[in-house]
């Protein structure tokens, strides 16, 4: 990328580094909870295997992947934020791994963010790319974010709690549903939706199905809480904006000024500890939900066990993105690749599993059982 570090950048672009700044913050302080460390599977004690009979491939959107994880989508947008892309891109090209890149929202409409995310193409010219936009952008939109990083496959990111935690975050969702729909219509690349971090439920997930994208991606609660980081940045209380519009009485504007720095109160409409589903949860209920779409799994995982738990939960793939920034803050990522390159293997054959399939025919162990 061309050194414009003396340029001023916009509000937009600061928001991006805020966002960085803020979950390397929560994964620093606050213990992550996928719910997937708790997973106890069926384990064979004659595994009838051999560890080089081990395929931990997996093929998805018509693609041979070499690997059952893959970077998920973090950041783009800002100077700082570009270098990061190009780092993780870089990574994602040494370990044969697919990347997506953050929000493209602000390449849109604002063209100097455009390097930020192209950079990844650039560095990784070969790689699986998976463009991404918000759920309130248009078609055009949706094929310029495809664009910008020439994507194999495009992410649309539904976000309604983060963006009611903005100050400056949309209000009206309505158009939400149509505009997916004409995405997944149209775009030519695979469109997978996405929460970013609250999970879902059974009954979300068949009505996400309905819309036929190529792949559901349940973002569980339990890593990043974009809900606190939103509060974080909120340069005035969300509870006092809506005082502003006269939802509130004398007594409760004085209420909510003493407790505007009580991050408990402020965060019961926001984080995902309260919000929240977990998963490990989301992916039980996707299983429930029966629609044959892949699922891909992320939220709070942090090692290669939770990411074979995740696929015995029915998880075509698991994306990582705030244990790998936290990782690269460190300058620790290469080797928790390798680490876990070099785990799932023997994971696989632990469980006599020779391939993903026979992972996801994996039963879980009920704790019941114990008692009969």
């Amino acid at each position: 990328m061309t050194d414009n570090s003396k340029k001023i950048e916009s509000a937009h672009a600061h928001r991006k580094d805020e966002h960085l700044s803020l979950v390397i913050w929560q994964w620093r302080h606050i213990l992550p909870y996928s719910g997937l460390q708790f997973v106890r599977l069926d384990r064979p004690v004659l595994p009838n295997i051999k560890t080089d009979q081990v395929d931990h491939s997996v093929d998805l959107f018509g693609r041979h992947f070499d690997w059952p994880f893959y970077i998920e989508a973090m950041t783009g947008g800002s100077l700082r934020t570009g270098v990061i892309n190009q780092k993780l891109a870089a990574i994602a090209k040494k370990y044969h791994l697919a990347m997506a890149v953050g929000s493209e929202s602000i390449a849109i409409s604002e063209k100097e963010a455009v390097s930020s995310f192209s950079v990844v193409r650039e560095t990784n010219p070969e790689g699986f790319i998976f463009a991404n936009i918000g759920a309130g952008h248009s078609l055009e939109d949706a094929k310029e974010a495809v664009k910008i990083v020439d994507a194999n496959a495009l992410e649309i990111h539904i976000n309604a709690v983060q963006e009611l935690s903005m100050n400056e975050g949309d209000r009206d969702f309505r158009a939400w549903k149509n505009n997916i729909a004409k995405i997944i219509e149209q775009v030519q690349v695979p469109v997978i939706i996405k929460e970013v971090g609250f999970g879902m439920s059974k009954s979300a997930i068949k009505d996400l199905a309905d819309l036929h994208p190529a792949a559901i991606n349940i973002a569980g609660a339990g890593g990043t809480d974009f809900g606190r980081i939103e509060e974080s940045r909120n340069r005035e209380s969300l509870w006092e904006t809506a005082d502003q519009n006269n939802f509130a009485s004398d007594e409760d504007k004085k209420e909510a000024i003493e407790t505007e720095d009580d991050l408990d109160f402020q965060s019961v409409l926001t984080s995902n500890t309260n919000l929240g589903i977990s998963t490990s949860e989301s992916l039980r209920f996707a299983k429930q939900a029966n629609t044959a779409l892949p699922i891909i799994a992320n939220g709070g995982i942090t090692n290669s066990l939770e990411v074979f738990n995740a696929m015995a939960l029915g998880a075509k793939m698991a994306g990582i993105a705030g244990y790998f920034l936290f990782q690269l803050s460190k300058n620790n990522l290469e080797h928790t690749i390798e680490s876990w390159q070099k785990q799932l293997p023997l994971l696989y054959a632990i469980y006599g599993a020779a391939n993903s399939f026979q992972i996801s025919q994996l039963k879980e162990i009920d704790p019941y059982d114990s008692l009969n």
